[in-house]
């Protein structure tokens, strides 16, 4: 009967390892630290906008792309990215 405290200890390892693991492949996802996942997706142009100072013109079908205003930004073309 003492083999299965040592049966339980062994499982709780390696399931905290497992969640360990899972925990780390979320966080490099959700911080973009994950290549594959986040090339090109800031980058206003790739995302079919065009930089520029004013909001967009929604009366003349611009629309905004919020995921590229940061490259704007950076790149000082201005403070918002919109898709004609």
């Amino acid at each position: 009967m003492k083999r299965k405290g040592v049966e339980l200890s062994v499982n709780v390892i390696i399931i905290a390892i497992i969640a360990l693991v899972v925990l780390v492949v979320i966080f490099a996802l959700l911080t973009g630290k994950l290549g594959v996942f986040s090339k090109g997706t800031s980058n206003c142009e790739d995302l079919g906008g065009k930089c520029q100072q004013n909001t967009c013109d929604l009366s003349i079908g611009q629309m905004p792309i919020p995921a590229g205003d940061l490259y704007c930004k950076s790149k000082n073309q201005g403070n918002y990215c919109c898709k004609a």
